[in-house]
């Protein structure tokens, strides 16, 4: 009998529950967030892209669109990670990634800071396929990133947000593998645990300047379900208990580079890479403040370009997709 006024009781409207409405607008944002990912990832292939992931997930992961109180953002996090994907084809030919990145983190309520280092390491096989008369483009590329983020309360429950990234991409010599992205948006709760992260901007570097854009829809009710949906990054997460969780991810993988002077395809020149790539990662955490990732990844068929010093294109090179693995190790202090 209590279960049955309970239900009479609950606020419904159009006669449905707001719980099953909650759940209904959740699914349609699905819908609209997974065809903003199939769009975006067919834009960003005609071109270089700049830095909208990084800086969504330095947003997601501090910033008010992540679902944690001010405590849990204060404080210093260290990163470190490697992943390594297996050959997948270029014109015929092999390429093979190695990647290991460091990053430090610093936040507290209103600001975030971030900086750090990723460097890849390519292996070419039957480069003869290759159309740079049998050379390899490149073997190792670096990237120095940095960024910064501030947000406050604007009006009632919106929250706005504001970031600068900049990175450094190089192969050898320091200096010209400049890109930047500025980005600012808001953050307002959409009612049944759902809050929608609204932003754009621009992506700025020595060959172009884009638009950019975020669009993100988060659930998190503090069940074992959440979820980040939109684009440029998604994420569903299964909480199996306190010390462990599942997730899976999907996002854009991508990097602009400046080219060495004696560089055999592109001398002073750039390199674009862009591949989207999914993974299912097994989080551990064995310790307090220590968490664990243990991931399965596969890199979607993306592009690789390469341009002349002044920035015209020499080459967009289709990159297949390939398998891959990845570990992560995070302490938050």
């Amino acid at each position: 009998m209590s279960h049955g006024k309970h239900l009479r009781e609950e606020p419904a409207f159009m006669g449905v529950p707001q719980n099953t409405w909650s759940w209904i607008v959740g699914l349609g944002l699905l819908a609209v967030a997974l065809l903003l990912v199939a769009v975006g990832d067919s834009l960003a292939a005609q071109g270089p892209v700049g830095q909208e992931e990084e800086a969504l997930s330095a947003m997601r992961q501090r910033g008010p669109a992540g679902g944690k109180d001010a405590a849990s953002r204060s404080g210093l996090t260290l990163e470190a990670a490697g992943s390594a994907t297996a050959p997948a084809d270029v014109s015929g030919a092999g390429m093979a990634v190695w990647r290991d990145e460091v990053k430090a983190a610093y936040d507290t309520e209103h600001f975030g800071f971030d900086a750090g280092y990723a460097g890849s390491h390519y292996r070419f096989s039957k480069t003869a396929s290759l159309p740079f008369a049998g050379r390899k483009p490149f073997e190792h590329l670096h990237r120095l990133e940095a960024g910064v983020t501030v947000r406050g309360g604007l009006w009632g429950s919106v929250t706005g947000f504001a970031g600068l990234r900049g990175s450094l991409g190089f192969e050898r010599d320091l200096g010209r593998g400049y890109e930047g992205t500025v980005l600012a948006g808001l953050s307002f709760p959409l009612g049944g645990s759902w809050t929608m992260t609204l932003g754009g901007g621009a992506t700025m570097n020595t060959v172009e300047i884009q638009p950019a854009a975020m669009l993100g829809f988060r659930y998190d009710a503090g069940g074992e379900f959440a979820a980040d949906l939109g684009f440029p990054r998604t994420e569903i997460t299964w909480r199996g208990g306190e010390c462990w969780s599942v997730r899976l991810t999907g996002g854009l993988d991508s990097g602009f580079y400046g080219l060495a002077r004696d560089n055999p395809v592109a001398p002073d020149g750039y390199v674009s890479m862009l591949s989207p790539q999914g993974g299912l990662w097994l989080d551990l955490r064995p310790l307090d403040g220590l968490d664990v990732s243990l991931g399965a990844l596969y890199a979607l068929p993306g592009t690789m370009s390469v341009y002349r010093e002044g920035g015209s294109r020499i080459k967009q090179l289709d990159v297949g997709g390939a398998p891959g693995c990845g570990l992560r190790l995070r302490y938050e202090f």
